[in-house]
């Protein structure tokens, strides 16, 4: 019966050891994306459910990120549509509409998935950080409630592997989630200066005006 207790208490020490070791792993693989990536690409899959969680829209496109500040965010299907930000201004592109939208940054940002990563900063001075259990074996997750109101993203889960960010869910204000899928993520590859610069094409409707 010693035995067979002894034996109990040596796997769960070491199951709850595995866990601590897992947990330390992941908030290393979390702070490392916050404090030292400076620039990510990838192509992404978006989908979007409403507030009784049915699908209302599902896209494809392209992330370029550069912190601080700066990104192209870019929707090829099933509509074209970007935003760009160019560290002072943030561009909205309805290609649909014929449109361009354009406001300062701080007023700009508040509906871009990606507004939430641009800042390279320690994550527990962005976010309130818990720790959930993992949906997949390979994925770090972690939720992520924004100190700053002035965004419609109430929460942020991000799920991340060893190479990165590879998953993140988003609630916002009316009920919908977002969940978007990375593939073929690069950290801190160069990428060229004007690919965050915007120029509206010629005979679009220009709405607003640049800083």
């Amino acid at each position: 019966m010693k035995k067979l207790l002894l034996n109990v208490v040596t796997v769960m020490a070491v199951s709850m050891m595995s866990l601590a070791h897992a947990e330390d792993e992941g908030r290393a693989r979390l702070n490392k994306f916050f404090t030292t990536v400076n620039t990510m690409q990838a192509s992404f899959v978006q989908e979007v459910f409403d507030d009784k969680e049915a699908l209302k829209q599902k896209s494809r496109g392209t992330v370029d990120l550069s912190r601080p500040g700066k990104f192209r965010w870019k929707y090829a299907a099933p509509d074209s549509h970007e935003i760009v930000s160019d560290g002072k201004n943030v561009w909205v592109y309805d290609s649909e509409l014929d449109q361009v939208t354009v406001k300062p940054m701080k007023q700009g940002l508040s509906s871009a998935p990606v507004s939430l990563l641009l800042n390279k900063q320690p994550v527990e001075s962005q976010f309130a950080i818990q720790e959930m259990e993992s949906q997949e074996s390979q994925l770090a997750w972690f939720r992520l409630v924004p100190k700053k109101k002035d965004t419609d993203f109430t929460t942020m889960d991000l799920g991340l592997g060893a190479n990165g960010l590879q998953e993140m869910v988003l609630s916002d204000k009316f009920g919908q989630q977002t969940y978007i899928h990375f593939q073929n993520m690069k950290f801190d590859s160069p990428i060229a200066a004007d690919r965050f610069t915007f120029t509206p094409p010629q005979g679009v409707d220009v709405i607003g005006n640049p800083s």
